[in-house]
């Protein structure tokens, strides 16, 4: 999936942190938090408009506030399936659209201990990030 597909969602609730039960990501929220997920997660939560909401502008002015890059809901934990399978972590990564391509380069080298093309655009790099963590999550070896 593309990152550009994605769409920031900001928590609004009263609470001052919340678990996503709604659309199985098992996502943490804090107070005014923002997360990338895909279209199918959003318009789930955004269901619950005192919830959740879509955050476009808050999220270009301060990128601070933007958690996780969610692609993927977690298995097993919406339809409460066995134990095995809700103790697999959701797939989540920081913003990397947010990054600079020094930083891409420097988180994976940090997290996949893969070294990125210097002169591949940013858009490849991303890409390739992704693409070492769906092999870790599928356990494939790196």
């Amino acid at each position: 999936m593309e990152q550009s597909n994605l769409i920031p969602v900001m928590y609004i609730g009263k609470k001052e942190r919340k678990t996503d039960t709604v659309a199985g990501t098992g996502l943490e929220w804090l107070a005014n938090q923002i997360h990338f997920v895909p279209p199918l997660i959003a318009s789930k939560l955004i269901r619950y408009p005192d919830v959740w909401r879509e955050a476009w502008d808050e999220a270009e002015e301060d990128p601070g506030r933007v958690g996780l890059v969610v692609t993927e809901p977690q298995t097993g934990t919406a339809a409460g399936q066995g134990t095995e399978q809700s103790q697999i972590p959701p797939f989540n990564m920081p913003n990397l659209q947010g990054m600079k391509k020094e930083d891409l380069v420097a988180f994976s080298l940090g997290q996949f201990n893969h070294q990125l093309d210097n002169g591949l655009k940013k858009d490849e790099m991303i890409q390739q990030i992704v693409s070492l963590a769906n092999s870790r999550a599928a356990g494939e070896p790196n």
